[in-house]
């Protein structure tokens, strides 16, 4: 074991292990049972561990106050072992960063600088670059919802965060984290963004350290202080709580109000504090006039605290938050605005049925609309009431825009989910403009973002583009917000295609690119215009591909793939968990804040050509022999064969009029999902597909909480993710890649590694999922057996048909998968190592093999999590067995707290692991 994972290994046992004995002060049996967990995790034998565990099961009845209150326990330890490895590992990858030969490179200014002075780039171009490409751009979303308790987040875990980066004992904190609840009922929205608010504190605070980052990289390039502006802010944080009304109805007007309120009066506080640090009297004048609401804006209170001297940080910072804090993003679905047009027509004596009209049709009519100054003014009338009585989510929607124009600080954006259609488009502009605000002129202040989510979607994506820049009022829109922002979703992609689509995804978002330079042609008003690539994944693994603060590294190539000149900065959502993980504490934020500057300002100027057509910064090649394009070609060959694959497995999920989705053995097989507990741990505001259940506060039986035949892909993404990660199979991560694989010569599958930087994400996530993979857990949580010996494994998966429409027994499909996965991982392994699978190859051989510290890592996770995993699946059989059985709240707790237990351990660090992706290909 490498004497970093050492040291990693005994930072966690000591925090378990303090944890414990503060535990034993006023429960000795269950810190007792947690002992002896922890002592048996490390056996070598698996059957040895077993028995324990079932013994402490069976000690501790289900449903019991003891067993809830040992897997609470266990899962807090869980996740402050989680929390610090997370730390441990930010101090190794800083330590390696600082390496001249570290391969970890552009996530640092000095870096960037660098490469910039030793390229000879123009210093107007150094500026230019930085100016326009500087930023870290990111939405900060609650979903997939962070499983632990609004309390337990900010009071427990983004503390004790704070005890380590400050290096305080952490003694007296342990006491208080034993006593608050790690999880609880369904989250309100207001309880989201307060959990968000937490995170953007952390940012908060650490924006001027990243300004200081800065200036200190400037001081070794004289040059380059002279033109770079530190005091530009370098932060743009949006938030997705409140404003996400897709899918949630919840997110309503007064939802929307209320985190408006937050956020002011969050930036208020944190002024208020700043400014009583300060040792001037005239500190108390400018907190009263604060506090009474006299500045009209930020620039006022700037203006007053010139006159003070050791400011400069708190100015920084109003700069960078203003009087709003974040901003909010505003996301529906094109079906929910198209239904909103419809009644909105409607109720004002438009047009009885604008739903049924032709896309020609639908198209002049809104046009015809937005240019009569009468309607306009109409519709602005439009009686709420009456509204809402003809269709809930159209009173909802429209009711959200009206207050747009009362705070246009507080949002800059309209993303429209699932777009397919000009039509989606041009409607919220009408809606835009007719509940107030401003579109197509001067005082423009919204950015329309398309959201694109099938793979059909993404492959019409250019064509639609091109239709709406074509579009007078698009176009005008466009002239003044002068960036066209294209956003590409992950998981949804995935869930409906396959792994595949990840090709999908960069090659429509590659030739979107690629496109700027014939607007900028056809149209000189665009001269300026900027295309801005939005990814919608969040975390490393499972949604959407490598390190989060990569983002703009892989959209630089795929930009230049395609031969696009230029890029403008990159934007992301940072989902979940991986708020916590790449934000807190404030030493972690600081390295993924300036990662996403440096990332931005590096992908600019690697991509942007100089008139002779080279490159300003030279982007790294495939080494000499290899031909990278066509090595690449190869992989979105071999990922179209993947979808195609995947649709012969599950169906067609793009086809509305399908109702026969998925493969009937996965769906008979997964009914026995621990559907459950990642139900009740999946609580965000938003309503359950079941009917809106999910609280622990009532009794409710198995079946009308999880359904009676609930089907795998007939549900949101994150459900349908976390459910084949809970199961221990992951088995969407892999199925359908040896299909696409197979199609590659076997002896050439390491080139497409070598060459593409696509694939070598996708081959370690997938070896990732791989080493994660647990069939043992995967057979008693949906078969509730032992799983067989190798030859009767052979003999049932020779019997499965993997005709969609045929039923195989849940024996033979989860056999076939398990072969199905050793099959991939043989050519998963041949892609990374270039070398033939050894004769003791396991699931995590390929791993193992090729990223030696990070298996080491998940290894240490997977002895120290199993006992959560086994005990979900031993709970999560015996309820699928037993559908009306009524679930009481310590039944839901218990549940609800292995739901978050293995919910960390499947959530890797990778954005902060040196060897995820720093590594250098390797060439045998």
């Amino acid at each position: 074991m490498d004497d970093e994972i050492v040291e990693l290994n005994d930072d966690q046992k000591t925090i378990r292990y303090r944890f414990i004995n503060e535990i034993s002060k006023k429960n000795e049996k269950l810190a007792f049972y947690l002992k002896e967990i922890f002592h048996i995790s490390t056996n070598r034998d698996r059957e040895t561990r077993v028995k324990v565990y079932k013994k402490v099961l069976n000690d501790l009845k289900f449903g019991s106050i003891e067993r809830e209150k040992l897997i609470e326990y266990y899962a807090k330890i869980m996740d402050l072992e989680r929390r610090v490895r997370k730390y441990d590992n930010a101090k190794i990858y800083n330590e390696k960063i600082e390496n001249p030969q570290s391969t970890a490179t552009a996530d640092r200014f000095q870096y960037v600088f660098s490469r910039m002075k030793d390229e000879n780039v123009p210093l107007d171009k150094v500026k230019e670059f930085f100016n326009e490409n500087g930023y870290a751009i990111f939405s900060l979303t609650m979903h997939p919802t962070n499983p632990t308790s609004t309390d337990y987040t900010i009071n427990g875990g983004i503390l004790f965060d704070k005890y380590l980066d400050k290096q305080i004992d952490y003694q007296q904190h342990l006491k208080i984290l034993e006593n608050l609840p790690l999880v609880g009922p369904k989250k309100t929205i207001e309880q989201e963004v307060e959990e968000t608010i937490a995170i953007i504190d952390i940012i908060y605070e650490t924006s001027t350290k990243l300004r200081y980052e800065l200036i200190k990289a400037l001081k070794q390039f004289p040059d380059y202080q002279y033109i770079i502006d530190v005091d530009k802010p370098l932060i743009q944080v949006s938030i997705w709580p409140a404003g996400d009304g897709d899918g949630n109805e919840n997110a309503d007007v007064n939802a929307l109000k209320q985190a408006v309120l937050q956020l002011k009066q969050r930036i208020k506080q944190l002024y208020l504090n700043d400014i009583e640090q300060l040792s001037s009297e005239k500190k108390i004048i400018i907190q009263q006039k604060l506090i009474d609401n006299l500045y009209k804006t930020p620039n006022d209170l700037i203006h007053d605290l010139k006159h003070i001297p050791d400011t400069e940080d708190i100015i920084y910072k109003i700069n960078t938050f203003r009087f709003h804090y974040a901003q909010i993003d505003i996301r529906h679905n094109a079906s929910d605005i198209m239904e909103t047009v419809n009644n909105l027509a409607k109720v004002n004596g438009l047009m009885e049925n604008f739903s049924s009209l032709s896309l020609i049709d639908k198209k002049k009519s809104i046009i015809e609309w937005l240019n009569n100054d009468d309607i306009i003014e109409k519709l602005k009338l439009t009686d709420d009431d009456i509204l809402n009585k003809s269709s809930k989510t159209a009173g909802r929607l429209f009711g959200r825009l009206k207050l747009i124009k009362n705070d246009i600080d507080i949002y800059n954006k309209f993303i429209i989910a699932e777009t397919n259609s000009i039509i989606d488009v041009l409607s919220v502009f009408l809606l835009l403009k007719s509940s107030g605000n401003n579109i197509a002129e001067k005082e423009t202040i919204i950015d329309i973002v398309t959201l694109s989510e099938s793979v059909k979607d993404l492959e019409e994506l250019p064509n639609l583009i091109s239709e709406l820049v074509d579009d007078p009022i698009y176009r005008k829109h466009l002239f003044y917000r002068q960036k066209l922002i294209v956003m590409i979703a992950k998981s949804d992609t995935v869930r409906r295609n396959g792994r595949g689509a990840e090709a999908s995804q960069e090659q429509a978002l590659g030739k979107i690119y690629s496109m700027v330079e014939k607007f900028k042609s056809k149209y000189p008003e665009l001269k300026n215009l900027v295309i801005n690539g939005f990814s919608g994944g969040g975390a490393a693994l499972q949604r959407g591909g490598g390190r989060v603060t990569e983002v703009a590294h892989n959209n630089g190539r795929a930009a230049r793939f395609y031969h696009a000149k230029t890029l403008g900065p990159s934007l992301l959502t940072i989902q979940g968990h991986q708020m916590q993980i790449l934000f807190s504490p404030s030493s972690i934020a600081l390295h993924t804040l300036q990662s996403l500057v440096a990332q931005n300002v590096h992908a600019r100027a690697q991509t942007e050509l100089k008139s002779n057509g080279e490159h300003y910064v030279l982007p790294r090649r495939a080494p000499e022999g290899y031909d990278e394009r066509k090595n690449i070609e190869k992989f979105h060959n071999a990922c179209q064969i993947m979808r195609q694959a995947y649709f012969n497995y599950m169906g067609d999920l793009d086809d509305p009029n399908d109702k026969n989705l998925t493969n009937e053995s996965f769906n008979k097989l997964f009914s026995n999902g621990p559907w459950t507990s990642v139900i009740l741990g999946n609580l965000s505001s938003r309503p359950s597909k079941r009917g809106g259940h999910g609280t622990v506060n009532q009794n409710i039986t198995v079946r009308n909480l999880r359904g009676e035949n609930p089907k795998l892909l007939d549900n949101r993404a994150i459900t349908v993710e976390r459910l084949s990660a809970h199961s221990g199979t992951h088995f969407l991560n892999y199925l359908s890649l040896y299909e696409g694989l197979k199609s590659i010569n076997y002896d050439e599958l390491n080139d497409i590694y070598i060459c593409s930087k696509s694939c070598r994400d996708f081959m370690r996530n997938t070896a990732l999922s791989l080493h994660m993979t647990d069939f043992d857990i995967a057979w008693l949580t949906m078969i509730g057996e032992k799983r067989p010996d190798k030859n009767q494994l052979i003999s049932l998966a020779k019997d499965f048909n993997p005709n969609g429409n045929l039923m195989n027994t849940n024996q033979q499909t989860l056999a076939w998968l398990e072969l199905y996965a050793y099959d991939v991982a043989k050519l998963v392994y041949k892609c990374i190592l270039n070398k033939d699978p050894p004769e003791n190859f396991d699931l995590h051989s390929p791993l193992r093999s090729g990223f030696s510290n990070l298996a080491q890592q998940l290894t240490i996770r997977e002895e120290s999590n199993e006992f959560g995993r086994y005990a979900q699946a031993d709970m999560t059989h015996f309820i699928n067995n037993n559908l009306d059985f009524v679930l009481h709240a310590y039944h839901c707790l218990t549940l609800q707290s292995c739901y978050a237990a293995a919910d960390v351990v499947n959530a890797p660090e990778g954005g902060l692991n040196i060897e995820l992706t720093r590594k250098q290909p390797t060439l045998i």
